[in-house]
Order: C-alpha cells, then structure tokens, then sequence
C-alpha cells in the first residue's frame, strides 16, 4: 500500500478532533493513516483559505494531543479505469 503525505497535525481540537495543515486537499471521508500505515481518522471537514487549507480530521482510538507534529497520510487518488466498451 503506497500512502501520499498531506500534512501534519498542528494542534488538537475538542473531543477526539484534529487540525491538520495540508499541503494537497484530500476528498471529505477519506481515511487518514499514520507513518506506520495505520489507519487513524477521517477527515471530517476542509477550511481556510483556498491556497492553504486546514483539515479537521477524527482521530479514532488516539488521543490527538499525543499526536501533535506527526505527519499524516492519505490513500493517493487513483484514476477509473474503463475498459475498450467504457468509451
């Protein structure tokens, strides 16, 4: 499984939320992953200006606090594949 870096988290938020700033946008309800390639959240909302946005991820059976500096992850997009009769 090859993962895409998208940013790290900068701080946590109430409950078991995240802010993450992104250096490329993921889609909402992708999963994120940590550098171990553990999946750990969701991301649950897009924010900020448009040149450089923020994430705000829920981060499941972590605590966000611990995780602060911590580069997170994504899935890279991948493209629909249509065969001759998808034309």
């Amino acid at each position: 499984m090859r993962l895409k870096k998208i940013g790290q988290i900068l701080h946590a938020g109430l409950g078991n939320r995240a802010i993450v700033k992104v250096e490329s946008l993921p889609n909402l309800g992708a999963t994120v992953f940590d550098i171990k390639k553990r999946p750990i959240g969701v991301v649950l909302d897009i924010f900020g200006p448009v040149k450089s946005p923020y994430v705000e991820i829920e981060v499941k059976d972590q605590n966000p606090k611990k995780m602060v500096g911590s580069p997170i992850y994504i899935l890279p997009k991948t493209k629909n594949f249509k065969g001759k009769r998808g034309k």
